[in-house]
């Protein structure tokens, strides 16, 4: 059976493709020119490098785009599902107002141990709130205290629960608050057919469930692999 495509637009209504190909000269000029990553920052990506699923690492560019948002929005309450090693939660944290908030949920307690010792070296480890658990239940029990109280959530977690995840952060996110969900473009294998395998289509489900929203505004930005900025409306 073939994936649930959407129907592609008639021939003199598509628009103009003037989105680069990103071959890996481009990237390396793009970081060059456009990244500033922080020594604590690079350092843990080298560290994060020596894992055989360091590919889950966020890249540069990506955790720079998160921690510029964040310094756009000023949040007060940000919950992030999925650490990894905590390059992403690294970044948030520097980012964000010293009265700010940032939980982080992460299954693997190996991940959280790195992710918390850099956040220690930064002297942010006080703004950060870590659960070593699976997300479902946490965000679950957040519902009865937290909900519509967070101003920033980002979601960077295994894909078999994606639906999920993304349905309870837009009750945990407040009206006018920032959802940004990685991994969107899932290496472009979304866009190709023959890829019918379980997290191809759930990203592709995904996709289409946000574009059909009418609670929200979005954007999939085709940095890093595809992240998806989604603006619940008031």
């Amino acid at each position: 059976m073939l994936p649930n495509f959407p129907k592609p637009l008639p021939e003199d209504d598509k628009p103009t493709n003037r989105t680069i190909n990103v071959d890996d000269r481009l990237y390396q000029y793009l970081v060059d020119v456009s990244v500033r990553e922080d020594d604590l920052l690079r350092a843990l990506r080298r560290e994060t490098a020596q894992y055989h699923m360091a590919r889950m690492q966020l890249s540069p560019e990506v955790g720079q785009l998160l921690a510029l948002l964040i310094k756009f929005q000023s949040p007060k309450k940000i919950l992030e599902i999925g650490v990894f090693t905590g390059y992403s939660t690294l970044s948030m944290a520097m980012a964000m107002p010293n009265n700010a908030q940032l939980i982080a949920i992460e299954k693997k307690q190996m991940w959280l141990d790195i992710a918390t010792r850099y956040l220690e070296q930064a002297g942010v480890i006080d703004r950060v709130t870590t659960y070593c658990d699976k997300a479902l239940p946490v965000m679950t029990s957040f519902l009865d205290t937290e909900r519509e109280s967070f101003d920033f959530i980002f979601i960077d977690a295994d894909k078999q629960n994606l639906l999920a995840y993304y349905q309870l952060a837009k009750q945990l996110l407040r009206p006018g608050g920032c959802l940004l969900i990685d991994n969107t473009l899932w290496w472009g294998n979304v866009a190709d057919e023959s890829f019918t395998d379980k997290d191809t289509k759930i990203v592709r489900e995904l996709n289409l469930t946000i574009h059909k929203d009418k609670d929200v505004e979005l954007s999939l930005i085709p940095i890093g692999d595809g992240l998806t900025l989604v603006r619940k409306n008031t």
